[in-house]
C-alpha cells in the first residue's frame, strides 16, 4: 500500500463514526478563513480528517519524507520551525503525476509547541491548516515572489503504543538560502553585492509583501 492510501485509509476508518456525525466544512474553492473558523471539529481525528479532506480535494502531493535534518535550521518564527530535508527516493505523485527526484532538497516546516495550547496536537494541525490554506490561496500560489509548496508530509510522534501522524508542510527550498545567508556568504567571501542586485532583491521582497498584505485585506 502506498503512503497516500495508507494515511487516508487509516484515518477514514479510525474516525468513521465521528465523520458520520459531522460534515466537513472543507470543500473545493472555500475561502481561507471559513475553512478553519466555520468547522466544528474539536478532536484530533476530526481536525486531521478536515486537513486530509482539503489536501485530497486540492490534489496536494503527500511526500515520502518523515524526518528532517535537524542540523539544518532554515528558519524559525513564532509558530513554525523549518529544517532542511532530502527526498529519500524518486517519487511520482499518483494524483497529479508530478515527479520528485531522489535527493531533492526541500524545506520541512513544522508547527511548534506552545504553553498556551490547550490541545497541542489539534492546535498544531489547525496552525498548519491555516498556513496551508494561505499558501494555496490562488493569488499567492501563482505569485513569483512567494515560496511554492511542493506538498505535505507526515511525521509520527508520541509514545510507541499511541503514535499519531502529525502533518508537516514541505515548501521549496531556496537554492541560495535566505536573505541573511546570502548577505553573510558575500561577507565571508569578501565579495561586494552589486547595487543592481541589492535593488532587485528589495523589489522582489516588496512584491511578495505587497501580495501578502493585499490578500490579507481581501479575506
Amino acid at each position: 500500500m502506498n503512503l497516500t492510501s495508507d494515511i487516508f485509509d487509516t484515518y477514514s476508518t479510525s474516525a468513521s463514526a465521528s465523520r458520520s456525525r459531522r460534515r466537513s466544512s472543507v470543500v473545493p474553492g472555500i475561502s481561507i478563513h471559513s475553512a478553519i473558523h466555520a468547522t466544528t471539529a474539536t478532536t484530533f481525528d476530526d481536525t486531521l480528517l478536515s486537513f486530509l479532506s482539503y489536501i485530497k480535494t486540492q490534489n496536494i502531493p503527500i511526500l515520502p519524507v518523515t524526518k528532517p535534518d535537524i542540523r539544518t535550521v532554515l528558519g524559525q518564527g513564532a509558530s513554525f520551525l523549518v529544517n532542511g530535508v532530502e527526498l529519500p527516493r524518486d517519487h511520482v505523485d499518483p494524483a497529479t503525476g508530478t515527479f520528485f527526484p531522489q535527493g531533492e532538497i526541500m524545506a520541512f516546516k513544522r508547527a511548534m509547541l506552545s504553553d498556551e495550547m490547550s490541545d497541542p496536537s489539534s492546535d498544531r494541525i489547525r496552525i498548519i491548516f491555516n498556513e496551508l490554506l494561505t499558501t494555496c490561496h490562488p493569488p499567492l500560489r501563482s505569485h513569483p515572489n512567494i515560496v511554492k509548496l511542493h506538498g505535505v508530509a507526515f511525521e509520527t510522534e508520541g509514545p510507541a503504543d499511541a503514535l499519531i501522524a502529525m502533518p508537516v508542510l514541505v515548501p521549496e527550498c531556496a537554492e541560495l538560502g535566505n536573505l541573511a545567508e546570502v548577505l553573510e556568504t558575500a561577507r565571508k567571501e569578501d565579495r561586494a553585492i552589486a547595487f543592481r542586485d541589492k535593488l532587485s532583491m528589495c523589489i522582489d521582497i516588496a512584491h511578495g509583501l505587497e501580495i501578502l498584505h493585499a490578500c490579507g485585506k481581501s479575506l
